[in-house]
């Protein structure tokens, strides 16, 4: 469990590590934990960032933030990256080129051809916008159903056109959010509820 809500993610290909961004509103404080993807550890690092610090990206172990200096403004940014080993922070003037190393699922608009075929397919009136994507011989669906209080979001993995994982991923959602999974290393790769960092091995 992380010990805050999840807010972001970066994928170190070459270590196998996944870091989180994640935060407790209540108090404004910032957490970063990284995921072994090999046994699925997940530890706390220690990190001096601050509420307004993003990560954005990881390269050969520093971490890379944009921090935004003018909270009405958010074109105003400056740069650093963090040493995860000395903890040395290194103030930039543009961040390098990221290049993601996972898959990530197509987003069907809705009203789309697509997202109709989609919402065919599972038989129901999907009320906003779902992400689809085909692993492999398995298709991961990730849809919206109306709860009371907003939309609840629901994540299904079938496997040779059979079910083997349906998810609820989140709750009283106010409308649709891109990003809800992706695929690396033959991992479909969640997280649930905002705090949960889930791993299905294929």
């Amino acid at each position: 469990m992380l010990e805050g809500s999840a807010w972001g993610t970066a994928l170190d290909e070459e270590q196998q590590y996944l870091y989180i961004e994640s935060r407790n509103e209540e108090d404004q404080t910032i957490f970063i934990a990284r995921l072994n993807l090999k046994n699925l550890d997940l530890e706390s690092l220690k990190a001096d960032i601050s509420w307004w610090d993003k990560l954005v990206g990881v390269k050969s172990n520093q971490l890379y933030f944009v921090k935004y200096l003018d909270q009405s403004d958010p074109t105003q940014q400056s740069f650093f990256s963090l040493d995860l080993e000395s903890g040395v922070k290194t103030e930039l003037e543009h961040l390098p080129e990221f290049s993601s190393p996972a898959r990530h699922p197509e987003v069907y608009e809705h009203g789309s051809d697509y997202f109709d075929t989609v919402s065919k397919f599972l038989s129901l009136e999907l009320p906003v916008s779902c992400e689809y994507l085909e692993w492999q011989n398995k298709i991961i669906i990730s849809y919206y159903l109306r709860s009371a209080n907003g939309f609840d979001r629901y994540l299904l993995l079938l496997e040779n056109g059979e079910k083997v994982l349906k998810v609820k991923q989140d709750e009283e959602m106010k409308g649709f959010s891109s990003g809800a999974f992706f695929v690396f290393n033959n991992q479909l790769i969640f997280i649930k509820d905002r705090n949960e960092v889930c791993v299905y091995t294929g």
